[in-house]
């Protein structure tokens, strides 16, 4: 996770004498700290130090005292401001470490969105006080890598919403596909070889960018990145506080899921502004909770 550590004003915390010194301050300065029992001699402790008006460090060891205890994780969280709701969340913990992964399955994106569940202990407590209940609420947010901006696609108010009408009946009929209809998996079949051999005779005189307007699809090996073309729809200018590194927080809307990205400026080719895109590898996370 320290290749990540960038993207919230970290960049020149690179060497292991440098993490050694963040987590030290992470777990003198915390901003929250709670301990949770997980048997009879061991206890989960986590410490998260904000170094910004929505991000920062979060650290979590586990032993038997505060001063008898391992580093578990460590780890860069960035919060959004944006809930998406939907009942098929699920969450599958972690096999190397105390933490979570949550999964999405949204017809928007097209796949199940793989995201690391920033607030563990809150959900873990959740967990413990009501049982097994269905999540059906994450707010979803992502700390950026390498990115660059966009120019927008220009459509006017006919095509915004004939592409929203088409995309509600796409989501009916995949629906309809994942409920058993024969007819509609056909179809959908159809549509997307249709979509394909469009897209591959244009991408031969356009460029491939003035044809596909976003996209959101896996990016190396590991579940929880991703690459992302995406709109934006607000831009902010933050600070760390420590290292006075200045850093973009942008709300972007992607086949109509919208999330917060936190990139440091150095990592952005380009200058942001509400109605220009991003394209970049993002690493998602959320907050669980159930409404």
């Amino acid at each position: 996770m320290h290749k990540f550590l960038k993207s919230i004003g970290f960049s020149k915390y690179n060497t292991v004498m440098k993490i050694r010194e963040l987590r030290q301050d992470v777990m003198e300065n915390a901003s929250r700290k709670e301990v949770y029992p997980l048997n009879e001699e061991e206890s989960f402790f986590c410490y998260e130090k904000d170094y910004g008006e929505c991000f920062g460090l979060c650290l979590i060891k586990v032993g038997v005292s505060e001063e008898d205890s391992d580093i578990d994780s460590f780890f860069p969280y960035v919060k959004g401001f944006n809930y998406l709701f939907n009942d098929k969340i699920e969450v599958d913990a972690c096999s190397d470490r105390e933490g979570y992964y949550g999964i999405c399955d949204d017809n928007n994106i097209g796949i199940p969105m793989i995201f690391f569940v920033n607030n563990p202990l809150e959900y873990r407590m959740r967990k413990i006080f009501h049982g097994e209940e269905d999540l059906n609420c994450v707010t979803l947010s992502g700390l950026g890598d390498q990115a660059c901006v966009l120019l927008p696609i220009e459509k006017d108010e006919d095509q915004k919403k004939f592409e929203r009408k088409r995309n509600e009946l796409r989501n009916d009929m995949i629906n309809e596909a994942k409920a058993g209809n024969l007819e509609a998996m056909e179809q959908l079949t159809l549509e997307d070889m249709a979509t394909f051999t469009k897209a591959n005779i244009r991408s031969k005189h356009i460029d491939i960018f003035t044809i596909v307007s976003s996209y959101f699809m896996p990016h190396t090996v590991e579940c929880d990145k991703y690459s992302v073309l995406a709109e934006i729809v607000d831009v902010a200018e933050l600070k760390n506080k420590k290292t006075g590194e200045e850093l973009y927080y942008l709300s972007l809307n992607c086949n109509s899921i919208e999330f917060e990205v936190l990139i440091n400026k150095k990592n952005m080719l380009g200058i942001p502004m509400k109605g220009r895109r991003f394209k970049g590898h993002v690493w998602m996370q959320g907050q669980m909770d159930a409404v």
